[in-house]
């Protein structure tokens, strides 16, 4: 009869090599989701270009010969899983990687490829914290707004939208969120309750069919993903040719 021997020692005699990171079964699987995402050769050029700084759809496209609807895929599927993220600056949506552990997968995998001797967090890289500490969108998902006198709150006079778990400003045009003593850009997020898909039939209650939505128009402007919609009666309007799309209803704080 063969007697298996017992191993030598286990992982209790060796602590100080124990990772202290919860692993949680939803935890692997969505690690699982963003290493499946980061499996693509063009995705990982795009986020090696994003970790010099943001960008946008047409200069990502230019710089890697590509299409626009080709780059915005790829974004596409790198947003899904919180991998980029993007915000507004004026008529331009710049891409950004979404935080610091992005940064430290690029750079440490790059490295590792590379057959670099040893293992160095982004964070301890000169190179790379300068680029992360230049990059202002790289640590948060907003911008802040300058200059901003006017103090939002309840009877401020700008409407007031909920927003995910907290309560912005409709204010010329911008949707303005109080954060920690300054204000910031924010835009509603496309999702199933506020798609930015064509609706086409779509009755636009609330105004004159022929009404044609833009400055001035009598209705606030409302950020929504990469575009613009207008507030009728507490839903999003996007106009499209002849017709409004609806995008959603939002809820107006009281």
């Amino acid at each position: 009869m063969k007697i298996e021997k017992k191993p030598a020692c286990s992982h209790e005699g060796h602590p100080s090599q124990r990772l202290e990171i919860p692993v949680t079964e939803p935890a692997i699987e969505r690690t699982a989701r963003i290493f499946r995402a980061l499996g693509e050769p063009a995705r990982i050029r795009l986020l090696a270009r994003l970790a010099q700084g943001e960008a946008c759809v047409t200069e990502l496209a230019e710089l890697e010969g590509e299409s626009i609807t080709v780059i915005s895929q790829r974004l596409r599927v790198l947003r899904a899983d919180n991998i980029v993220g993007r915000r507004r600056d004026g008529k331009h949506i710049l891409y950004y990687l979404a935080d610091q552990h992005v940064l430290d997968l690029v750079f440490n995998g790059l490295a590792h490829a590379s057959e670099q001797p040893m293992f160095v967090p982004a964070i301890q890289n000169s190179r790379f914290l300068a680029l992360f500490r230049g990059n202002r969108s790289m640590s948060k998902q907003h911008e802040v707004h300058e200059n901003h006198d006017h103090q939002h709150g309840k009877d401020c006079g700008h409407t007031a939208i909920v927003h995910n778990d907290h309560v912005d400003y409709l204010h010329d045009g911008h949707l303005h969120s109080l954060h920690e003593g300054h204000v910031d850009e924010h835009q509603l997020d496309v999702n199933a309750a506020n798609p930015a898909n064509c609706t086409n039939g779509h009755e636009c209650n609330g105004h004159d069919a022929q009404h044609k939505h833009g400055e001035n128009c009598g209705h606030e402007a409302v950020p929504h993903g990469d575009h613009v919609d207008y507030l009728v009666e507490g839903h999003l309007h996007h106009p499209d040719g002849d017709h409004c799309d609806n995008h959603g209803a939002v809820e107006l704080a009281s």
